[in-house]
């Protein structure tokens, strides 16, 4: 049965602070990539997550898949194994309605963190202007 996800300190919605690993953005990322490629596996979820990477560091293939099981967990994604391909089996993803709604609710989150940030990268920038410093 999927977990609900629900802000307890803001009284539900969507909420940064219920929404997973905020650093690298690891759970949008993945969702992103598998609603844009409908159905993929963990590799081909990897090549395009990593062309959306927002930090220099990327994204690592443990925290891909570890992202992609919570996913699975809380009912956003399923899986299931494709050994039809000629090879070894491998687990084909695709996003549930559920899962749609919840990058809706990851779509809300980052516009509201736009704001402080851009906020923050200002005040950043000015500070550090030598101008300032006369």
């Amino acid at each position: 049965m999927p977990r609900e996800r629900h802000c307890r300190r803001h009284g539900g919605g969507a909420c940064s602070c219920e929404m997973g690993n905020l650093y690298r953005f690891v759970e949008p990322i993945v969702l992103l990539s598998v609603a844009v490629l409908k159905e993929a596996y963990g590799y081909q979820i990897a090549q395009a997550a990593e062309e959306m990477a927002v930090t220099h560091a990327g994204l690592d293939m443990g925290g891909i898949y570890r992202a992609l099981r919570r996913l699975e967990n809380n009912g956003h994604v399923l899986s299931n194994w494709d050994t039809g391909s000629g090879g070894p089996a491998r687990r084909i993803y695709r996003l549930t309605e559920r899962g749609r709604k919840h990058l809706a609710e990851w779509a809300e989150v980052l516009a509201e963190m736009l704001i402080p940030l851009t906020r923050l990268q200002k005040a950043c920038s000015e500070a550090a202007d030598p101008e300032d410093a006369l």
